[in-house]
């Protein structure tokens, strides 16, 4: 009951001071989403601060016990690049010897694609499993291959480029022996960067997946889709993969903590190979279907009995999606409004606003840094993560609008090994940057000519809000129309690598 009232007052608080400050009635929606935005923003700030300092040591020593664990080596692939998963199945060979088997989980509907992968198979000793009604996608091909095989204690799986390093199952069998241990992740690494959104991307995950997930460790971390190792036996107990959600792993990990599992987060790299989507089409598509299938998981956040730990930091990545979509557009929509109409929608002293919401500015930034320092990001880093998150802003409102008309999306595997230009993606993100560009014009126009202190103060404090998200609105598309390598993939790769 606490954690339904603790994600109720969020949208209460929100309007209450609605209420409190409301200007044009017939615009109270974009007043309640403006406060609304800065409530979610405040709780996923809070919870990353407390992830931040939740440094969860682990110190345990690989026994007999665990290497005696039985591994099955699943390999996921769909319509993939024959020549990435055969690389990939080279990698996963040399890490499970001695632990298990390996076996290729082939949904694919390329004729060409699946024989070619199904001889690589035979000739390399590799079990070849293939589906042609693709029922329940990834989950569906995993839990079609656990019914298939006896004998194993633990079952790990990769994506079609998620190369494990050779040590990898030395390094993880050892937190099994801890009985409630139901699976144990790894950091997913992308070394593939050449492009400004492939990097950006990669920039995108340092803060998740060093801060966060790190955090997150035996308190709330989840299964990442790849890099993830399940004891079979706490699977069978949550009726396997959960083939509901368009992202199982996620859906599957908030049954094991209902049913008090404990899932371990090892940040070690142990995964040296990845590639994120090097244009602007596939990146908005790998978000927007990770955004619907965590808004997919509200219902099930709210409906388990889940500890708060649990509940406070899956709510807070619902949260973060919300944010990185809807609310998102009406921080773009609201100076835009404001500044062409001058209709104060949101009535408050505007330089009480500045100084309270200037401070709160200064002091998450430099704790965020703070939290950052030491972890190849920097200003950069910062910036690409920006860039790229508002160039997802549209696909994942549109998720957002999905779930809501409970409007079925296909699945689709996130594009590799290619890129190409689509001016399709940022059609939204041209339209408000000329939307920007004539508010901030006759905002300034307003700004010389008005005569009313209050008023003047309002139209600098929109003014600034504006040209900030226009910078990264433009930043965005800039990063959406280069395609072509970028001057630091080199630099990052090899560092990667070498670390």
């Amino acid at each position: 009951m606490i954690n339904k009232i603790v994600f109720a007052l969020t949208f209460l608080g929100a309007g209450i001071l609605t209420i409190l400050t409301l200007g044009i009635p017939w615009l109270a929606w974009l007043n309640y989403l403006i406060w609304l935005s800065s409530a979610v923003g405040t709780v996923i700030f809070i919870n990353f601060i407390i992830l931040s300092f939740s440094n969860k040591r682990e110190e345990v020593t690989l026994t007999s016990e665990s290497t005696r664990l039985r591994v099955a080596s699943f390999v996921t692939s769909f319509n993939e690049d024959p020549e990435i998963v055969k690389g990939t199945l080279d990698s996963v060979v040399k890490a499970t010897k001695g632990y298990g088997d390996v076996f290729l989980l082939d949904d694919s509907t390329n004729e060409r694609v699946s024989n070619e992968l199904k001889k690589y198979c035979e000739s390399v000793g590799i079990t070849y499993i293939h589906r042609t009604d693709r029922k329940g996608f990834k989950a569906g091909a995993i839990n079609n291959a656990l019914r298939m095989i006896h004998g194993y204690d633990l079952v790990s799986i990769f994506d079609a480029d998620q190369r494990p390093v050779k040590s990898y199952f030395h390094d993880i069998l050892q937190y099994f022996q801890d009985p409630n241990v139901a699976m144990v992740q790894v950091p997913q690494n992308y070394t593939e960067l050449g492009s400004p959104v492939a990097l950006g991307s990669y920039y995108q995950q340092v803060p998740f997946l060093n801060v966060i997930m790190k955090g997150r460790n035996r308190r709330s971390a989840f299964s990442l889709g790849s890099g993830s190792t399940f004891r079979i036996s706490a699977l069978k107990d949550v009726g396997l993969m959960d083939e509901e959600s368009i992202t199982e792993d996620a859906a599957t990990s908030l049954k094991l903590y209902e049913k008090g599992y404990q899932v371990v987060y090892v940040n070690v790299p142990l995964i040296w190979y990845g590639e994120p989507p090097r244009d602007a089409a596939a990146f908005v598509s790998q978000q927007s279907r990770w955004a619907l299938g965590y808004f997919q998981l509200t219902r099930k956040i709210l409906k388990y009995r889940l500890n708060f730990s649990v509940f406070f930091d899956f709510i807070a990545g619902f949260f973060y999606w919300l944010k990185e979509g809807p609310l998102t557009a009406a921080e773009l929509i609201a100076p835009v409004i404001f500044l062409l109409s001058g209709l104060p929608f949101l009535v408050i002293n505007p330089v009480l606003y500045a100084l309270a919401y200037g401070s709160y500015i200064v002091v998450s930034m430099a704790l965020f840094f703070y939290s950052m320092k030491g972890r190849e990001y920097g200003v950069k880093g910062f910036l690409y993560h920006q860039f790229v998150e508002y160039l997802e802003f549209f696909g994942v409102t549109s998720s957002f609008i999905a779930w809501l008309s409970r409007r079925k999306v296909p699945f689709k595997v996130t594009p590799k090994g290619r890129s190409a230009l689509s001016l399709r993606v940022v059609i939204p993100h041209i339209i408000v940057t000329v939307l920007l560009v004539i508010s901030i014009i006759h905002g300034i126009y307003l700004g010389l000519t008005s005569r009313d202190v209050i008023l003047k103060y309002s139209i600098y404090v929109n003014l600034f809000w504006a040209s900030y998200q226009l910078f990264f609105v433009i930043g965005a598309i800039f990063f959406a129309l280069k395609i072509g390598e970028d001057s630091t993939e080199n630099y990052i790769k090899e560092k990667i690598i070498k670390d």
